[in-house]
């Protein structure tokens, strides 16, 4: 790169790392808001709460990454213009490709970052969070329970015990579980033991029952038992412990090559490939948010405008194109169109302003649209000048009005 080029990639990354400091910060405090009860109600301390609130952040910044090189590629452009050095770079015989170097090297940065995120970090971040959360859903029975009442450790399984003896045994046991789809279990027992083998940890229950209630029906059946074990580590109503993924916990190389017998895959195979397109077009937005962006606004504004509405466009194409990606990314568990789509949305956001640069044209508006929008906004001011009295007015008009007045 040359100096120029230098100056204008410390300038975008400087940006970038501001921008994306900042929405990744916004998110990180809406999760850590949603996960507040764990330090209130769960009995958890400090770092068990930032470690909870920190894990789910990696696949959240895939998709803020994007977005945070639009706003850092935008901010640095104004500075440009605003500063007359895109006026001056284009005086001196700077090309268009001095502009696109630097915002591409940041572009390809924020791409690889994306892809780490998406095919590693991300995954592996959501299925430790997930582990995690067992665990504390497990000792919540153990640690935070209370006698006499009613808790909830997690979505749909609500647990009760009557009163806790020496050495930890609970009697009068009761546990409903209603996260089946096909019956609600309700486990009652005379008493229970919380113990722990391979890591993994039980609720030992003794002479009770377990009465199924068919969805639909108002038939219920019971199957006695004098001791049963209820796993709590996967919260899977006594089973292997052994549950399976959902499609953001799914690591990279299952997608590649399927576990048969992996639960998610067996009952909805068509998860593990919308899941596969997912990540890996993921990456390709960063790309086509440079070549909007230096295609429509990437040369010197000297217009009344100042460029606010090609800006204003390429933010727009930008963000349409991410948004008609994210819409069809529920679309893709079941069409293969909406597949398609996926990737065609990117890849028109790429091959297309990257044609025109090539040519030396300009993707935007047409300098008879500009002098319309300019006409329109001109007569706009003038009727919001003669609405509004003068100490209403912005300084800005102001100032016009005395310029025109001395010319």
């Amino acid at each position: 790169m040359s100096l120029l080029e230098r100056y204008i990639f410390r300038k975008t990354m400087v940006a970038l790392l501001i921008s994306a400091g900042a929405l990744v910060g916004v998110v990180w405090i809406v999760r850590a808001i949603q996960e507040v009860d764990v330090v209130m109600t769960k009995g958890r301390g400090i770092a068990t709460y930032l470690q909870m609130t920190t894990l789910g952040v990696p696949t959240l910044t895939a998709a803020i990454l994007p977005v945070a090189l639009l706003i850092a590629l935008l901010q640095v452009l104004k500075g440009l213009n605003q500063d007359s050095e895109l006026v001056v770079m284009h005086s001196a015989g700077a090309s268009r490709a001095s502009l696109l170097r630097p915002f591409m090297a940041v572009g390809l940065i924020v791409m690889a970052s994306v892809y780490t995120l998406n095919l590693w970090l991300g995954p592996a971040s959501m299925l430790t969070l997930r582990t995690f959360i067992t665990e504390i859903r497990a000792d919540l029975v153990s640690v935070a329970i209370r006698e006499g009442a009613f808790r909830d450790a997690g979505d749909g399984l609500t647990f009760h015990v009557a009163s806790r003896k020496p050495g930890g045994v609970l009697t009068s046991v009761f546990v409903l579980d209603t996260r089946s789809e096909k019956e609600t279990l309700s486990y009652i027992a005379r008493e229970g033991l919380i113990t722990k083998q391979d890591d993994q940890s039980f609720l030992v229950l003794k002479d009770g029952q377990i009465q199924s209630l068919p969805k639909g029906t108002d038939r219920i059946s019971v199957v006695k038992f004098s001791s049963y074990a209820l796993n709590l580590s996967s919260l899977s109503g006594g089973g292997s412990g052994k549950s399976s993924y959902s499609q953001f916990e799914i690591p990279t190389a299952e997608l590649l090559s399927p576990n048969p017998e992996e639960g998610l895959y067996k009952a909805k195979p068509e998860r593990y490939r919308a899941e596969f397109h997912v990540r890996f077009s993921g990456g390709l937005h960063a790309l086509a948010t440079v070549l909007i962006i230096v295609a429509m606004i990437g040369y010197p504004q000297s217009h009344r405008g100042g460029g606010m509405q090609e800006a204003t466009l390429a933010a727009l194409a930008v963000i349409g194109i991410r948004v008609g990606t994210v819409a069809l990314e529920n679309a893709a568990r079941t069409s293969d169109f909406a597949i398609a789509m996926m990737w065609v949305l990117p890849l028109v956001g790429i091959i297309i302003p990257a044609l025109f640069i090539a040519s030396g044209s300009t993707l935007g508006l047409t300098q008879k649209a500009q002098a319309r929008i300019d006409r329109n906004n001109e007569i706009a001011i003038n009727l919001l000048k003669r609405a509004l009295p003068k100490r209403l007015q912005p300084s800005a008009w102001q100032s016009h009005e005395t310029l025109e007045a001395h010319t």
